[in-house]
């Protein structure tokens, strides 16, 4: 289905000396339908077979040596022994409206067991920013073959999805590229298409261990086949993705957690899977929580979080210029816009970052200034959007 697959490995140079001896990392080509496709991998050292995969995916404009070094997965995966794959994106970005990714990630997974005889029930996709709404399309386009997702900072609705979905997502309530609120809401759009109880339960702080921690968890649990629905914010947090354990969370941890109690074929029997997946002062459970209102912000909304590699990040809506679009919910704005007659490949449907189509523009010139032009002279105002063709996809700015 894939063709014939023309695997690269490049063993990274620095790899032992960055990871030790527990595990190694590689840079992997793989050709998809005729398309040379890369992507790192890490696998903990003599990974026994049938352990799970997590593929995680990168923001806008970032890339996987970007995210991997974000994310810091390498001591979740020795101590929780499983395989974790972080995919380049074409340009830097993800198709969300076609089947170009898709494609690469069942090859990805297909690699994965040829090479190292991965668990494909359990098999889960994580992402920050684009890479998260890619996340969610994955969840609605493959539920067949992925166990769990774990969007970090980017969102998106069910639509069709053939079963109910686990999903922990995470997100900062400053967030100024995907709007906390916006996305929340849309994430809530699950619960009742999982068939999981309205009433979700809070734990603030979280985890109940750390009385000044920024974060907190709302569950909703009661859904079909066993799975429930988390929300991790993060109080004061922008778009990040948080690793600031002494005050808040450490999102892979959290991530893993989460994700390793499901399989394919449900809920996985803790007694199965005894391998020690976290680092000790990450163990704490979640509790029942004494608030069991549905509040999901934190009100210690003022204790900010900055990060000290925020100068690193090189996703162009991180510059601090862009804000959370004040337009999202008026759909009426150039529903029908068209600058001119083209052809249906100039032609981008504009959908805000909550994943509701707002209206169409022709896009003439694809760098990123002009495509920004275009939208702001076309009435769309201040904010990201996503535009949509048949075969591309962009995630623009706007700065007005």
């Amino acid at each position: 289905m894939f063709g014939k697959n023309k695997l690269k490995k490049i063993l990274i140079s620095s790899s032992i000396a960055l990871v030790g001896l527990t595990g190694v990392s590689v840079a992997d080509n793989i050709n998809v339908n005729g398309t040379n496709r890369d992507m790192l991998v890490y696998a903990p050292r003599n990974i026994e077979k049938n352990r799970p995969l997590i593929i995680q995916m990168h923001g806008y404009n970032q890339d996987a040596a970007y995210q991997k070094n974000a994310a810091k997965w390498e001591p979740v995966a020795d101590t929780g022994r499983f395989v974790v794959v972080f995919p380049n994106g074409q340009n830097k970005a993800w198709d969300t409206g076609g089947d170009k990714d898709l494609n690469f990630i069942k090859a990805i997974i297909n690699e994965m067991n040829n090479k190292y005889g991965i668990d494909k029930k359990r098999v889960y996709v994580s992402g920050f920013s684009m890479g998260g709404m890619m996340s969610y399309v994955v969840a609605n386009k493959m539920s067949d073959q992925i166990a769990a997702i774990a969007p970090v900072s980017g969102g998106g609705s069910p639509s069709s999805a053939k079963r109910a979905m686990p999903i922990i997502h995470t997100h900062g309530t400053t967030d100024d590229v995907v709007n906390y609120n916006n996305t929340v809401n849309t994430l809530k759009q699950w619960v009742p298409f999982n068939k999981c109880s309205s009433n979700s339960k809070v734990t603030k702080p979280y985890p109940t261990s750390k009385p000044g921690s920024a974060a907190s968890l709302e569950v909703w649990s009661g859904c079909s086949d066993g799975v429930e629905i988390r929300l991790l914010t993060i109080a004061g947090k922008g778009h990040w993705y948080s690793m600031d354990e002494a005050v808040s969370v450490n999102t892979s941890v959290e991530i893993w957690n989460f994700v390793k109690q499901y399989s394919l074929d449900g809920p996985i029997n803790k007694s199965t899977d005894t391998t020690k997946t976290e680092p000790p002062k990450d163990t704490s459970k979640t509790v029942t929580p004494k608030d069991t209102s549905k509040t999901t912000t934190p009100a210690d909304t003022g204790k900010t979080v900055t990060p000290k590699d925020t100068s690193k990040t090189v996703t162009p809506a991180d510059t601090g210029k862009v804000v959370a679009p004040a337009d999202t919910g008026k759909a009426g704005i150039a529903t029908n816009l068209r600058l001119g007659v083209g052809a249906a490949e100039t032609l981008f449907r504009v959908y805000n970052l909550a994943g509701k189509r707002i209206g169409f523009v022709e896009i003439i010139e694809n760098d990123e200034p002009s495509m920004s032009k275009t939208l702001r002279n076309a009435g769309f105002g201040k904010g990201v959007y996503i535009l949509r063709s048949k075969n591309r996809s962009f995630m623009v700015p706007v700065d007005r």
